[in-house]
């Protein structure tokens, strides 16, 4: 995906003053020489055996955390539990209150223990991908009776809109990559 977007060319459109995708440039080399750099590393597996277990596992808790800190979901979590003094003005907390967000925020997690425990199930887990489509059932029919689009915009997950040149690009890239 970081490929995807150093290869895409955008625009600031002067009307929504945001930053519009108006091209992606993708070659078939590209994939290519992705997978094969990635088959290359068997290459490297007499030198990768020697790296010690922690220091690996330091490097996956590391990048798990430095992912974790742009994560609406787990802001929120920690949000619930701090003093609504301490939290920034347009916060979720500030702008919907307290129980709203822990309700929002309650549901996602919910939803996170559901697929846990799907996965734990080994008879039924060839079915996760079925998991997936009802927690998109969930996102664009039960949330929003209970959510307006306001408070999803509040709480930093709006329901996404696709303009005509964000179209136009998918369907660009569709075409060259095929």
């Amino acid at each position: 995906m970081n490929h995807v977007r150093a290869m895409a060319e955008t625009k600031l459109n002067p009307e929504t003053n945001e930053m519009e995708i108006t091209e992606v440039t993708e070659t078939r080399l590209t994939g290519f020489v992705i997978h094969a750099m990635l088959a290359s590393t068997i290459l490297l597996l007499p030198y990768i055996k020697k790296i010690p277990i922690p220091v690996v596992s330091g490097v996956f808790l590391f990048l798990g955390r430095k992912l974790m800190t742009g994560n609406t979901f787990f802001r929120r979590i920690t949000d619930a539990f701090a003093e609504k003094s301490r939290l920034k003005r347009k916060n979720a907390i500030h702008l919907l209150g307290r129980k709203k967000m822990n309700i929002y925020t309650g549901i996602q997690v919910l939803c996170l223990l559901g697929l846990f425990g799907f996965k734990q199930i080994p008879a039924i887990t060839i079915f996760f991908p079925v998991m997936i489509l009802v927690l998109m059932l969930i996102r664009s029919f039960i949330l929003p009776s209970i959510f307006s689009e306001e408070e999803f915009i509040a709480l930093q997950d709006p329901t996404p809109k696709w303009n005509e040149s964000e179209i136009k690009v998918a369907e660009k890239c569709v075409n060259q990559c095929s």
